[in-house]
This record gives structure tokens, sequence and C-alpha cells, in this order.
């Protein structure tokens, strides 16, 4: 009775629940600290400098309140679903209209996100992702939990009919009480914290507040101030270089702990399954995440790690799917992360999530002229010209030293980095290798190609070199430096086991 309801519900238009203004208020803030707050700076700057500071700042915060209250409400009030028989249809926009139809084989996800706040009334938010979209399609917030289970059971059910036996059934069938491929513990993710990019979205979260912070930071801090802090490290020279060690210090730290909370917060309880040829990965502290993943969407996987990672020896592995934003890039939003695995671990979930998969395939490196031309373009000719400027400011001859120096210094990393890049082909299957401190690991089936091209520079046709590149619907590879010869073993090689292949792709 509940399923016909449901369905009758489904085809008339529909608003979100009231509590999904939260939603939208998160959705604000982070647009606003986003976009909008580093133009804020000014504003903040001569509020500081007002003579009645308090006075100044409480206008603003309210003004800011204000603004963003009554455009969160305003999101929720136009924005209108409905089930159309085999589509989604979505109203919103406040100023500019939106009218958005979502055919239900174009959807690739449809998750269930749990947010604290809606805990407590049994609502979640339904996520769907399409291919070509940057992002979700759409994030229908507040819907009740069952209604949002029996939609996303509707359009996997119709996936399924229309898609053959390889159709995601995520939640149609229990899980059988199977055994989970991959579990986190709190020490698993604070492993995973410190060897993943995580540390480096630090920056990109703060990189809004460093204008209004130079901003600030100069009115209150002088010369005077900052030499007087150098002073409790001994003063002078020595003081200086101990203040700015232990200022360096400090954000390494901070960057260290955003990670590691941003980690735990994200997988908390993590827990990956597979069912009906399907994997499920359930995780989340504060927001329960419920998403799903066909094995046939994987288009390649990407294991890799920084230094810190090969010293605890976790490797973090990313399931590439059909990339959702521009450049063939993946969002981070949409990865499908399986985090801080031993190598042995990875082994084993590559054997059992890529079909006939063999237990190794050999690589062979590439050509030293990487060597000498990445030492020449990107170390010698640049050092040289920033000496000549040098040389012309100063009058002083040994800043003539400066690219001999820069070229011989860098020389190792640059030879580590030659190392490590390596390719490989066998059975079906490509490996791509690279890194510098850490790696990165590409595994996929060669049918799964989208294109291949061989380029040569003029340079590279004296020499018989060549470029190659992959590119895959989750991500493009390039391998450089490689004999003309091995590139078009790859592009006719890759060319045949597509040709040959009856499965489809995706």
């Amino acid at each position: 009775m509940s399923n016909v309801q449901d369905k009758q519900k489904s085809s008339e238009w529909q608003r979100l629940s009231m509590l999904s203004v939260i939603f939208f208020i998160g959705k604000t803030i982070t647009h606003f600290f986003k976009d909008a707050l580093p133009g804020m700076a000014p504003l903040l700057v001569i509020a500081y400098s007002s003579e009645d500071k308090s006075w100044a700042i409480m206008i603003i915060a309210i003004a800011a309140v204000a603004l963003t209250l009554i455009s969160s409400f305003l999101q929720f009030w136009y924005f209108q679903f409905k089930i159309d028989k085999n589509r989604v249809l979505i109203n919103d926009g406040v100023f500019k209209k939106n009218h958005r139809i979502i055919q239900f084989d174009r959807i690739q996800n449809i998750n269930v996100l749990q947010p604290i706040y809606f805990k407590p009334f049994s609502l979640v938010t339904l996520q769907i992702e399409t291919a070509g979209a940057k992002g979700n399609e759409a994030d229908l917030a507040g819907l009740p939990d069952s209604y949002a289970e029996s939609l996303r059971h509707q359009v996997l059910q119709y996936q399924s009919t229309h898609s053959g036996p390889t159709a995601d059934e995520a939640g149609d069938e229990e899980d059988n009480h199977q055994e989970p491929l991959a579990t986190s513990t709190i020490n698993n993710l604070v492993k995973y914290g410190v060897s993943s990019n995580g540390i480096f979205w630090f920056f990109v979260v703060i990189a809004p507040l460093i204008g209004m912070g130079e901003e600030l930071i100069g009115q209150w801090v002088d010369k005077d101030d900052f030499n007087q802090l150098a002073s409790n490290f001994g003063g002078g020279l020595a003081g200086t270089i101990l203040l700015i060690a232990g200022i360096l210090a400090s954000v390494i730290t901070l960057m260290l702990l955003f990670s590691i909370i941003g980690a735990i917060f994200r997988f908390y309880k993590y827990q990956l399954t597979l069912n009906n040829n399907t994997l499920k990965r359930s995780s989340g502290l504060l927001t329960n995440y419920q998403e799903s993943l066909k094995l046939p969407k994987i288009q390649a996987i990407i294991s890799q790690t920084n230094f810190i990672g090969k010293w605890l020896r976790v490797e973090n592995m990313t399931l590439g799917q059909i990339s959702n934003s521009q450049k063939n890039q993946q969002s981070r939003k949409s990865l499908f992360i399986v985090p801080a695995r031993t190598n042995e671990q990875v082994q084993a979930l590559n054997d059992l999530l890529l079909e006939d998969y063999p237990k190794s395939i050999p690589t062979e490196g590439i050509s030293r002229r990487y060597i000498t031309k990445t030492v020449i373009l990107k170390l010698f000719l640049p050092s040289t010209l920033i000496a000549i400027i040098a040389f012309l400011i100063t009058d002083i001859p040994w800043v003539f030293a400066f690219p001999l120096v820069t070229s011989v210094g860098f020389l190792p990393l640059v030879i580590r980095r030659w190392k490590a890049y390596r390719f490989g082909m066998k059975d079906g299957y490509g490996r791509f290798e690279r890194g510098l401190f850490g790696f990165r690991h590409v595994i996929f089936p060669l049918y799964k190609v989208q294109k291949v091209e061989v380029k040569q520079s003029p340079i590279q046709r004296r020499k018989n070199l060549a470029t190659l590149k992959i590119y895959l619907a989750s991500n493009r590879i390039q391998m450089q430096y490689i004999s003309l010869q091995q590139a078009n073993h790859w592009m006719y090689g890759i060319m045949k086991h597509i040709e040959n292949t009856k499965q489809p792709w995706y």
C-alpha cells in the first residue's frame, strides 16, 4: 500500500521538507566561503579601522545572517520535483530559473546521505549523479528515508530492466551477512589522513581567508611585534630563523590534523561489501553515506600514497568511474575511495574487482632523454635567466654559478622521478607508474580505453621517441619519452582488444 502511495505522490509536483532549509543554509555558506569571502576583506578592514568596531562588525554580521537565511528559504521555496515515468523533473532557482530533466538511464550513481540534523526526523538527502554533470546533478534534501529508498529502488529497478544482468541492483536484496571486503579502524583513518592529498586541501579551504588575513595581520602585527616574538627565541638572525621554523612546524601540524579529522568525519565506520556484482560503501561520523558502484562501471583502479604512506606501508585506492566534471578529471566529491590498505590488501581487491587480472604486469622504463630535457629546460635555462637578471641588478659575477648549482642539486630528484616512470601491458590490462617521494599506480582494462594518441614533436622524431596518451572515461594517462615502436605497440594492442572484446565498457 505504501509503495502505491509513494508512486502516486511521485507523479505530482512536490516540495522538500521545511527542514531542507538547513541544507540550503550550508550550501549558501559554502558558496560564500568559496566565492564571496575574498571580496569581503576590504569591508572587514574598514570595520576594524572604524572608531566603533563592535557596532560596524555587528551590522556586517546581522546583514550576512539575514542574507543567508533569506537566500536559503527562497532556494527551498522555489525547489520542486516530481517523478514522471522514467525520469526526474526538477524546477529550481530564485532569479535564474532552472528546469532539469534527468532520465533514469542517464543516472550514474544514486546515493543516500543522512546528515546529523536529519537523523532525529528520519530524513535523508538523495544525491543523483550523472556522467555529464560537474558534481551532483541534483540533491533532494529532506526526503523521508522510506520514500528516498523507494525512489532509489525505482531507479535501480528501471536500470536493471534496461541494462541486463550487469545493472546495479544495490539495495534490491540483502547482503546476506557477507563479510566486508574492507573496513577501517581509527588507526587506519589516521594513516589515511597523513598519507592522502587531504593534507593539501588545507590550503584550498584557507585560500579565501589568505587575502583577508594579510590585511588584518598587517594592521595587528608590525615589524616591532615580529622582532619581539623573535626575541623570545633568542633574538637576532638565529631567533628569526627559529621563529619562522616554529611557524612552519605549526602550519604542517595544522595540515596533518585537518586531514586526519577530515578522514575520520568522512570514513568513520567504513565498510565495503560486494553483492550482486555491486560494491556498496557505508561510512561517516556525523553524516551517514550509503553509496554503490557497479563493477562494470570501474574504468581504472588507482593506488597511491605519499612519502609518509610509504613509511607506514599503506596505499589509498581510488576506483575510477566515469568522470563527473570537466577536463576528464573527477570531482573529489564523487571519488570511490578505499582508504589505507596494505599492498597485500590492494592486490587482493584488484584480483576480486578486475576480471582475469594477471598476478603481475612486467613494466619497463622511459628514455634517459627525460633526464637531459628536464635538467636543461626546467632547471638550467630558467635559473640562467634568473642569474642574468640578478647580475644586471647586483653586478655580482658569482650569481652565474646559480644555474650549475641548481641543476646539480636537483639532478638526484630528476633521476629518481625518471626511474619511477614505468609502464607495462599484459593479458588485456595496462599498468602505469609514476612518483617522486610517493607513488601513483594505475591499472585499467585495455578494452575500456576511449581514445589513444601517439604524438611526436620534431625533436622526438629525430630521436625516434613519442608521447603516448590514453584517454579513459575516468582519467587521462600520458607517458612521454618512450620509443615510437613501443607507442605503436600500445596503440595497436589497445585497438585489438577493443575490437575483440564484446563486453560493454560501461
